[in-house]
């Protein structure tokens, strides 16, 4: 998310929690040695990823957390594959966007 001439441009977020350009030289390194790797997941994604976590266990995310949670929609895992995802934060702060967003979708 850089402009053509390498500035940071800035980005937007339905979660207010990850509406600042989080990018920095550390990130970049450890993407281009193989140690991380940085996925995509749009505001759509993020609250579908809610809605399903929170039907399914009842469990009400922070829409910061249900980016990360939308990332079991992009990879693929093996059966025998651990996954730990740290659900930070309280759904409850985002249930004014939530109902925002639902009802303007009609989810």
């Amino acid at each position: 998310m850089q402009s053509e001439d390498g500035q940071i441009e800035e980005p937007y977020s339905i979660s207010a929690g990850l509406d600042y350009p989080g990018i920095g030289p550390m990130h970049a390194h450890l993407a281009m040695v193989g140690r991380s790797e940085v996925l995509a997941v749009t505001d759509d994604e993020a609250m579908a990823a809610a809605m399903e976590l929170t039907r399914l266990e009842g469990i009400i995310p922070a829409i910061e957390s249900s980016h990360a949670l939308a990332v079991f929609g992009q990879k693929k895992f093996k059966p025998d594959d651990v996954v730990v995802l740290c659900l930070s934060g309280r759904g409850d702060k985002d249930m004014e966007t939530f109902v925002k967003y639902f009802k303007a979708d009609s989810y």
